[in-house]
């Protein structure tokens, strides 16, 4: 967290994982491959931070860090090249 706000473009990995690239250096906890639509998890080989359009299997571990609670599906609009804000919601 101490690292937001962050931003980046949007990239593709299959058709179900939209990510961006990351200046963040990190290593990797609880590592696991499999995720739910809405996750939100590190990729910590490519300093990515990934979210998942649908449920995957991925072939790569990555770091479970949060989950999208509402408009999931706006993950499908998403084009490659598009910017991503991703911030904390403070009250």
């Amino acid at each position: 967290m101490r690292s937001l706000p962050l931003e980046g473009h949007a990239h593709y990995l299959g058709k179900n994982i939209v990510y961006f690239e990351t200046s963040v250096d990190s290593g990797s906890e609880r590592s696991t491959k499999d995720f739910k639509k809405g996750d939100i998890a590190f990729l910590s080989s490519a300093g990515s931070i990934c979210f998942f359009i649908e449920d995957v299997t991925s072939g790569k571990l990555m770091t479970p860090i949060g989950k999208m609670l509402e408009n999931t599906d706006a993950l499908k609009d998403i084009k490659s090249g598009d910017v991503f804000y991703f911030y904390e919601e403070t009250a």
